[in-house]
């Protein structure tokens, strides 16, 4: 027993320790400011998918129409809804609205609906949800960095609401990670994961994915997070993906406890899929000696923040009573991935009115729990979360944009 214990607490302890360790090697390589001015290489087709709820997709449209780059088309595709009528946004030049004839109910199936129409003119597919928003210079900020030669990036997905206790505690989560699984391994030479939104792919990797994404979705019904497969697909052919911090995409958060459970079955139901497939990806890169698919692999597989620390802490527990030493080891690691947590926050740029509710984080990971129970639901059923949270970018942008002078002059 008591080598099995050493082993669970070894194991702990390196991903308790491990977000320490990157944050502090990135440091010594801090990400740049995007050069300024552009050159207009990518025409962009932005894609929006909606099912059923189209209203929440019109700010969005709009803060889409306001940017300052002049190369890009809008496709919305209002599935499941039978009147998409909105007569000051239909009559741009730069809008398309897309219905398709029969009800897709899948988000994949969406995009797939939008690619197919595209022609060759299109170089990058930028993906939202309908409850994003972004500002002004989101575009020319993907298109610099396409410019460095990624064939895809992802935006800095930043929370829009913060103003329930469960919104605040969700954008918690988006600090943390934003930070510690887009920004330290793109410092660190290795890749950003990539957040289902936000993100710009050259077309033709693209396609390749949707359609390999489409017979998964003809032979299960439904399709959990493809933005996993890509983005361990894409590395393992030695490439990199992009992280923009200039490139800025409000994202809702959830404001119900209900919602976050649906939401973590979603997640905690996708890491569990993809992780064989992460795994095999890891000793792909200790096979090739490539230091950027071995680090996104080892990132890819660190375990989901909630259950980390509930094994951690029911470990520590058992270990105080049988072997107090690695009791001591373990203690010592939850307070260094506590301390790694505020830091990461700190370096993030997180506003006081999400750090007032870290004391409420146990209320946070009851909830997760709630959604680890449901998890075999998500197999089929893609769990979506309801979004009401109506703002336009204008009044947004100018309450929050000193959140982000780190990276952007505006």
């Amino acid at each position: 027993m008591n080598e099995v214990l050493l082993l669970i607490t070894i194991v702990l302890s390196f991903w308790l320790c491990f977000p320490l360790f990157s944050m502090t090697i990135a440091a010594l390589n801090p990400l740049k400011k995007a050069p300024q001015g552009e050159n207009q290489s990518s025409r962009f087709a932005c894609i929006i998918t909606v099912y059923q709820n189209l209203d929440i997709a019109w700010p969005l449209v709009r803060s889409l129409l306001k940017q300052n780059y002049s190369n890009y088309r809008i496709y919305l595709v209002a599935d499941g809804i039978s009147s998409p009528v909105n007569p000051e946004i239909e009559n741009s030049d730069r809008f398309v609205l897309l219905q398709p004839d029969k009800p897709l109910r899948s988000k994949v199936a969406s995009i797939d609906y939008v690619l197919r129409k595209l022609d060759s003119s299109y170089t990058h597919a930028v993906i939202f949800d309908p409850d994003n928003l972004v500002p002004a210079h989101f575009l020319s900020a993907l298109n610099n960095s396409h410019c460095m030669g990624f064939e895809i990036v992802q935006g800095k997905r930043i929370a829009k609401n913060i103003d329930t206790v469960y919104a605040a505690l969700d954008a918690l989560g988006e600090y943390y990670y934003d930070f510690t699984v887009r920004q330290v391994p793109f410092r660190l030479g290795s890749s950003s994961t990539i957040a289902g939104s936000g993100m710009s792919i050259s077309l033709d990797v693209y396609r390749k994915n949707i359609q390999k994404e489409m017979e998964e979705l003809k032979t299960k019904g439904v399709v959990v997070a493809e933005d996993k497969s890509l983005q361990m697909d894409f590395v393992a052919q030695q490439k990199r993906i992009a992280y923009c911090p200039q490139a800025v995409l409000f994202d809702e958060k959830v404001s119900s406890g209900e919602q976050v459970s649906r939401q973590r079955t979603r997640w905690l139901n996708s890491y569990f899929r993809h992780s064989k497939e992460a795994f095999g990806l890891l000793i792909r890169g200790l096979r090739l000696f490539n230091w950027n698919i071995f680090y996104f692999a080892l990132m890819i597989l660190f375990p989901p923040m909630s259950v980390l620390m509930l094994s951690s802490l029911l470990v520590l527990g058992i270990t105080s009573i049988f072997l107090p030493e690695l009791a001591f080891i373990l203690g010592l690691s939850i307070g260094i991935f506590g301390l790694s947590f505020i830091l990461a926050l700190l370096q993030n740029a997180t506003p006081a009115a999400v750090m007032k509710v870290l004391p409420q984080i146990p209320l946070f990971i009851a909830r997760q729990m709630g959604g680890l129970l449901q998890i075999r639901k998500a197999n089929k059923d893609f769990m979506a979360t309801s979004h009401n949270y109506v703002v336009e970018i204008d009044q947004l942008w100018q309450k929050r944009k000193t959140e982000f002078k780190k990276w952007i002059t505006t």
